[in-house]
């Protein structure tokens, strides 16, 4: 997955800075910069700016919107302890959980992944103390 071009609220155009991509407003739909500004993105997808661009335009939504580079973050996930190997691919298989008030619940259901994606361990990031006693480990993962 490449970088990708966009547009981002311009108070939110800073390097580094991750948002998921949520779809378009109805008002997008016939704005001129609608392909490069929500075509180019996946809804329901992370992202990170990895770097900015010296333009700026007009957005009905937003205000200001500037011109940004973006590629697919990488994303934290809880995942079994017997798949944990760096740089193993998995396939995501979110924990089903009802423990909404659980400190690592939105590593057991993270946004910008969906069931069934494909994903490879870039780093193990420590061993969960599940409620539920189920053996996870916190790993960041990119998809694939």
């Amino acid at each position: 997955m490449g970088k990708i071009i966009t547009l981002v609220p311009s108070q939110d155009a800073k390097e580094g800075y991750e948002f998921v991509h949520y779809g378009h407003a109805e008002e997008c739909v016939d704005c001129r910069l609608f392909k490069v500004c929500i075509e180019n993105l996946e809804a329901g997808r992370k992202y990170r700016i990895v770097s900015l661009r010296n333009y700026e335009h007009e957005c009905k939504i937003s205000g200001k919107v500037r011109v940004v580079e973006v590629e697919e973050a990488d994303i934290r996930i809880a995942i079994d302890s017997r798949l944990a190997m760096p740089g193993a691919k998995i396939v995501v298989s979110k924990n089903s959980c009802e423990e909404i008030f659980c400190e690592y619940y939105t590593f057991c259901t993270p946004e910008g992944l969906e069931n069934g994606d494909s994903c490879k361990i870039i780093d193990l990031l420590g061993k969960i103390n599940c409620p539920k006693k189920k053996s996870l480990v916190l790993a960041k993962v990119r998809r694939t």
